[in-house]
């Protein structure tokens, strides 16, 4: 998956918008549009929680780009950023 948060949640949420979970694709989509970046970091982060519990019983492939995801954000998160 692509380091780069912001694109990995837009692939997230293409993939969920084409297999019909349009409301966990809008999630992912609306947590980028917080502005600063680690605002969006921490909302991408809580979009990500609340898409993978919806998610991971029944959609294992994309539970797993959406883990992903979740940890690349947790490491962009607990390196050094300013405040």
């Amino acid at each position: 998956m692509n380091e780069d948060p912001a694109k990995a949640a837009e692939q997230v949420a293409a993939r969920l918008a084409d297999r019909g979970h349009h409301a966990h694709a809008h999630s992912m989509r609306q947590a980028l549009t917080l502005g600063a970046e680690r605002a969006v970091l921490l909302g991408l982060r809580e979009a990500c929680q609340t898409v993978l519990s919806a998610v991971e019983a029944f959609d294992p492939e994309t539970s797993g780009m959406i883990e992903e995801l979740r940890l690349s954000v947790d490491r962009r998160l607990a390196g050094p950023h300013p405040e």
